[in-house]
């Protein structure tokens, strides 16, 4: 007999979200785009205040850091993050984030 065990969102983002700041851009990409997978499997319903926060913060970095030519993928990755956390929890962080695109 199988035994799943499924995992939160925040219990995987957590271990991973100190590592977009890492100083590889490729492996920044590789978070961005794990973090992508693991919110479009499991949603963000577990995803903290502290943690939300630390993921828009890394996204950020790992956006404005980035030095290759691919800025559509970290965007779209971005955008979807923003989009999960839906307009009440992405509220506060849309003129940091506008800011940051510009």
């Amino acid at each position: 007999m199988k035994k799943i065990v499924q995992v939160g969102c925040g219990d995987i983002i957590s271990r991973i979200v100190e590592d977009l700041k890492d100083e590889s851009e490729l492996y920044r990409r590789m978070v961005v785009e794990t973090i992508d997978k693991v919110i479009s499997k499991l949603g963000t319903a577990y995803i903290d205040a502290r943690l939300e926060e630390l993921l828009i913060d890394g996204i950020l970095y790992a956006f404005q850091e980035q030095v290759s030519d691919d800025a559509h993928v970290m965007l779209n990755r971005f955008g979807m993050v923003i989009n999960s956390l839906h307009n009440r929890r992405a509220k506060p962080y849309l003129p940091q984030v506008c800011g940051t695109i510009k």
